[in-house]
């Protein structure tokens, strides 16, 4: 399929979880997808752009190893986003990203790409941002908070600041959080 086709097909779905696991199964199945996905959620149409990552999201959930030869990719779409629905799978993914790199040794993160990462989380997590990217976010921030010295006590500053003014969701993760901590 080309890219042209691709971004056909992706204008075609819903919302609707059928329609997005069946995106996301075509990406399972030809993960050379994931660029044209990334490519369309980088030009920011809000209708391709939330689709593709709907299609994404359901491919990285069951494989995040997918991601590898797309990293680079990956981490500049987290940079030029600004649709909420969007940012929200792509916090998502960061979680899953992290999860496998300091848990199962799947995914090798560089330095460089570590602190792309976490800068990229606490931009969402200081941000007035829906509670799942936030909450996706922390748990990010905390998979990788022996990266760096000044990440554990910037990451505990921040959860202890919003954690009264938060949501439920919000301070049932932070307060596992913060225990770990």
């Amino acid at each position: 399929m080309t890219e042209t086709q691709w971004k056909d097909e992706v204008a075609l779905i819903s919302a609707r979880l059928k329609e997005r696991e069946a995106l996301g199964n075509k990406i399972l199945n030809n993960p050379s997808y994931i660029a044209f996905s990334l490519k369309l959620i980088q030009q920011q149409d809000p209708l391709l752009a939330t689709n593709a990552a709907y299609g994404l999201d359901i491919a990285l959930r069951k494989d995040i190893t997918l991601l590898k030869p797309y990293l680079k990719e990956f981490l500049e779409v987290l940079d030029r986003n600004t649709i909420a629905t969007v940012s929200r799978i792509l916090a998502k993914s960061c979680e899953l990203l992290t999860t496998a790199h300091t848990k199962n040794n799947s995914i090798a993160l560089n330095k460089k790409e570590q602190q792309q990462l976490v800068t990229r989380c606490f931009d969402w997590l200081i941000n007035d941002e829906k509670v799942a990217i936030k909450v996706f976010a922390m748990q990010s921030i905390y998979n990788l908070v022996n990266t760096e010295p000044w990440i554990k006590p910037e990451l505990k500053a921040q959860l202890t600041l919003q954690f009264e003014n938060s949501t439920a969701a919000f301070r049932s993760r932070a307060s596992k959080i913060l225990a770990l901590l």
